[in-house]
């Protein structure tokens, strides 16, 4: 970290009464984030209503790029995107808000019972899940509810996550979708659709669609294992009018012919199991 000195800094008094440092204090993100978040500093005399846009530069090294991601997840709130560039300002990466929609709802009338409240690793599935999204830095997390809401919602209690009630549960995953999308910030960038009957889905992978996503900025991301299609697969907001338009029981695979997906490569054969059957729930890992 560079300390807070005239040779380091542009205007290092007004940068030290905005951060709240003393001169010669080393500079850290949260200082950064401080300042460009502050309405007299990077937000200054941006008019209402403008998409304020954060450029984060000499981010040439990997280790910079993973200081600049950690910064940019602090200025999302107030930022539409954050640009990660090099030296020369090109873009390495562009990060946008990306929440999570965990579909919560169904009855799991093919399995006899409630998935969602199944136990994996000593808690219920969807409380698993909606914990992966969480560490991921996936925000806000919204879980979409339907069949045995009360007993989700208790599954789920204490958990930071936005729990969002699809009274039409029953017509299908399209419903769901369109409920978890109407919940979402106007500002929200991209979404990850997870499902309830996958608890074994890791923060790694959640957080690997997120870099790929910032890298490409392609409308579908999936994650390709030994060629297989997997889930959880991350939509860019180009596509939630097309999302939102689904009925019946369909899901979002309903729109890769209008948007191609971009396929992230992944090892963990675990991600093409989901629990449909008791014979499923053997083999979770």
């Amino acid at each position: 970290c560079r300390p807070l000195r005239a040779q380091y800094v542009h205007r290092p008094q007004r940068f030290g009464a905005l951060s709240g440092l003393q001169s010669g204090q080393p500079i850290t993100e949260r200082h950064l984030a401080r300042v460009l978040q502050h309405p007299e500093g990077g937000l200054r005399r941006i008019p209402a209503g403008a998409q304020a846009v954060a450029v984060l530069t000499q981010a040439q090294t990997a280790a910079l790029q993973s200081r600049g991601l950690r910064l940019a997840d602090s200025l999302l709130g107030a930022y539409r995107r954050v640009v990660i560039a090099d030296d020369h300002a090109r873009p390495l990466a562009t990060h946008t808000a990306c929440a999570g929609i965990l579909l919560a709802a169904g009855s799991a009338s093919r399995f006899g019972g409630p998935k969602q409240l199944l136990a994996y690793r000593g808690q219920p599935f969807v409380r698993a899940a909606a914990q992966a999204a969480l560490q991921a830095g996936l925000a806000p997390v919204i879980v979409v509810l339907g069949a045995q809401a009360a007993a989700v919602r208790q599954a789920l209690a204490g958990l930071a996550v936005t729990l969002v009630y699809n009274p039409d549960w029953q017509k299908g995953q399209s419903a769901s979708i369109r409920a978890g999308l109407r919940a979402l910030p106007p500002q929200t960038g991209a979404a990850v659709f997870l499902l309830a009957d996958q608890p074994q889905v890791t923060p790694t992978v959640l957080r690997a669609l997120r870099e790929t996503h910032a890298r490409t900025l392609a409308p579908v991301i999936a994650p390709l294992v030994d060629g297989q299609r997997a889930n959880p697969v991350l939509f860019d907001r180009l596509t939630f009018p097309a999302l939102q338009a689904l009925r019946g029981d369909v899901g979002g695979r309903a729109i890769f012919s209008r948007f191609s997906p971009h396929y992230l490569h992944w090892l963990d054969r675990s991600l093409l199991l989901d629990v449909d059957t008791p014979a499923d729930y053997d083999h979770l890992p």
